[in-house]
């Protein structure tokens, strides 16, 4: 079967090779395929058949298989101006024709010449039926368009409306937090989100296989989520800002006055000390652009599902990547932030995100390497010095995985995880101090031990599963054997209630 739309572009101008969310072939009948990483593919009948130009087959593209923008940077580099402005000065009102100037120049920065007017109806960018979109778009009066991208062409994340996606946004999770918060003592409630701000920052140094930060860093990233939020959000993602953050969460000694200024890497060291490199970072020279774009993205995604926009920006700086040191605590610190700002959770109560993240850590493994792996094994080409130095050699190849990912993929475990994090984790906690708090009172009521004993008794029961091992039971001889057996059956029955 013969290529058709992006397929057909990728093979004919020689571009670097792409996922396809949704990929076409000209074959005899018309049929689609699903694969089991939720692409499709399309075979359509003889009378679709687009033929060798580029303005038929781009126009393909953008009717049959929707928008991929990093595919239409690739080819823009590739073609240049000429074939654009001759598809547009043939059908000047054309939608999908005033399409491909309308994203030649928002990606390119340049502005094609143009023989005819270009007239007709408003159009959508991106079609809301099939991408999540700005809530308010600009009016582009050039090319009669409706700029609903989230971002500008220095940064644009695409999210497409999958039915995973889907189903997942339309969890009614904002009510069954109020109900949660509802269900328990104010008293109770204060003091699980004290532990919950510890066990998130634990969480979040766990994740990069940290061990717990010392008392003082400590102290610095809970101070640092509870502010999330509070800052205006200009100040929050400048250059300044972010950097007063990066110094919160890191060693001192490393510290940055900004934005880094060398080649940075993901990886890790085997035993013969040579480096395994995971993700190659965008180069520094374009970070003070794609920060300014994502910024972009987090004022244009305002409106949405703040599930949508905390994937959008927390995931989109993590690819980025725009520090040295400490990029993974702030990505997640922003996710908070995001689902702080826009009312998703009110008032100081901590989302212990982080910890469901760590708890099923090889999903958030896989979902970041959704974006790199393709990157890593299909695109890209460097060269590691021996003393860790990296150099980026296809740098113009890959500027369009970089400044265009498709976070769809990232949005849905977001989503995702949230919702087991409100179901699952924070509803432990909670039940599991309402246990806590129901077993010290019966505890006491059969030996009033000292708090400090009492504290130690209840850890090592609960470490045991309500049970005093053998070899503990020693540390507790005033306790006699019958009222030991009875403490652990009133520790049994008060855990009994955190399952009801």
């Amino acid at each position: 079967m013969s290529p058709l739309g992006y397929r057909w572009l990728i093979r004919a101008f020689g571009l670097p090779s792409a996922s396809l969310p949704v990929s076409s072939s000209l074959g005899t009948r018309l049929r689609e395929t699903w694969q089991e990483d939720g692409t499709v593919q399309y075979e359509y009948p003889p009378q679709y058949a687009a033929g060798d130009a580029l303005a038929n087959q781009l126009e393909f593209a953008l009717k049959h298989e929707g928008v991929n923008l990093a595919v239409l940077a690739d080819l823009f580099r590739a073609c240049g101006p000429a074939p654009i402005e001759a598809a547009v000065s043939e059908k000047p009102t054309g939608r999908y024709r005033r399409l491909m100037g309308f994203f030649y120049e928002r990606l390119t920065g340049e502005r094609l010449a143009l023989s005819r007017a270009v007239g007709g109806n408003y159009v959508d960018a991106l079609n809301p039926d099939h991408y999540l979109t700005a809530a308010e778009p600009e009016f582009d009066r050039r090319w009669r368009v409706r700029d609903n991208l989230l971002g500008n062409g220095d940064f644009c994340p695409v999210i497409r409306r999958t039915q995973r996606l889907e189903d997942a946004l339309a969890q009614p999770l904002t009510e069954e937090l109020s109900g949660l918060i509802g269900a328990f003592p104010s008293e109770l409630f204060a003091r699980a989100n004290d532990y919950l701000y510890l066990k998130e920052t634990r969480s979040t140094y766990g994740i990069e296989h940290e061990p717990e930060p010392v008392s003082g860093r400590l102290e610095r990233f809970v101070a640092l989520l509870r502010e999330a939020g509070r800052v205006p959000l200009a100040e929050l993602l400048d250059e300044a800002g972010l950097t007063r953050r990066q110094n919160l969460v890191v060693d001192p000694r490393y510290a940055e006055s900004g934005f880094r200024s060398v080649q940075n890497y993901v990886g890790e060291q085997r035993p013969d000390f040579t480096q395994r490199v995971h993700y190659v970072c965008p180069p520094p020279g374009w970070l003070a652009s794609m920060m300014e774009g994502l910024a972009t993205v987090a004022t244009r995604s305002h409106g949405l599902s703040p599930l949508v926009r905390a994937a959008a920006v927390g995931f989109g700086f993590v690819f980025i990547h725009p520090f040295e040191d400490g990029n993974g605590r702030l990505h997640r610190f922003l996710i908070h932030d995001l689902l702080h700002r826009d009312g998703f959770v009110e008032g100081d109560l901590m989302l212990p995100v982080s910890a469901t993240m760590l708890r099923r850590i090889t999903e958030y493994d896989a979902v970041l390497e959704r974006y790199s792996r393709p990157l890593m094994e299909e695109r890209i080409d460097y060269h590691l010095e021996p003393d860790g130095r990296l150099e980026l050699r296809n740098t113009e190849e890959v500027a369009s995985y970089y400044r265009y990912p498709d976070l769809t993929a990232q949005t849905e475990y977001l989503a995702e995880t949230v919702a087991r994090t409100v179901r699952e984790d924070l509803v432990e906690e909670l039940r599991f101090l309402r246990g806590h708090d129901a077993a010290r009172r019966a505890v006491r009521e059969i030996v009033d031990l000292p708090d400090r004993r009492l504290d130690l008794l209840l850890r090592l029961l609960h470490q045991n599963e309500g049970r005093l091992s053998r070899n503990k039971r020693g540390q507790f001889g005033e306790i006699e054997d019958h009222e030991l057996e009875r403490i652990e059956q009133v520790w049994q029955q008060a855990f009994m209630l955190t399952d009801g």
